[in-house]
């Protein structure tokens, strides 16, 4: 389920996020397109990632494990080289962003690399979200 909070307004069922999509441009399927990836950052046990947007810089807070694709190979956190590949990411350009049925976020950039947030069965279990996207100030929570 996917939840827009917009100033202390709070959205909580898919339904209502849906009726008022139309209504604020600062979702993420729309205020990261074209957007350069600046920063990846690594807390603890979440990612973070920065976007220099048109208006306003934008972030994604990743607390499932994403799963990215670099160069045709895709890498877990289980794989050498995974933090190497999210890094791998900066400076690329947005070109689309699906969330699927708001259980997952693809993150596709220009020259077909992808980030992928979708929480496994056990993260599921013991996350209250797993994904927080913020732009001005406008949030979208996944949980």
């Amino acid at each position: 389920m996917c939840s827009l909070i917009e100033g202390f307004e709070f959205l909580f069922s898919n339904k209502d996020v849906k009726r008022f999509k139309g209504k604020w441009l600062m979702t993420i399927n729309k205020a990261i397109i074209r957007a350069e990836l600046y920063s990846v950052a690594f807390v603890r046990d979440y990612v973070q990632f920065g976007f220099h947007c048109e208006t306003n810089d934008a972030g994604l807070t990743a607390y499932s494990k994403p799963l990215v694709t670099l160069n045709g190979i895709q890498y877990s956190q289980e794989d050498t080289g995974y933090r190497d590949a999210l890094c791998g990411l900066i400076d690329q350009v947005v070109e689309d962003v699906q969330t699927e049925n708001d259980d997952s976020i693809k993150i596709m950039f220009i020259g077909n690399d992808e980030l992928f947030i979708r929480p496994n069965d056990i993260e599921r279990e013991i996350l209250v979200e797993y994904a927080v996207f913020k732009c001005g100030n406008t949030f979208q929570v996944w949980n």
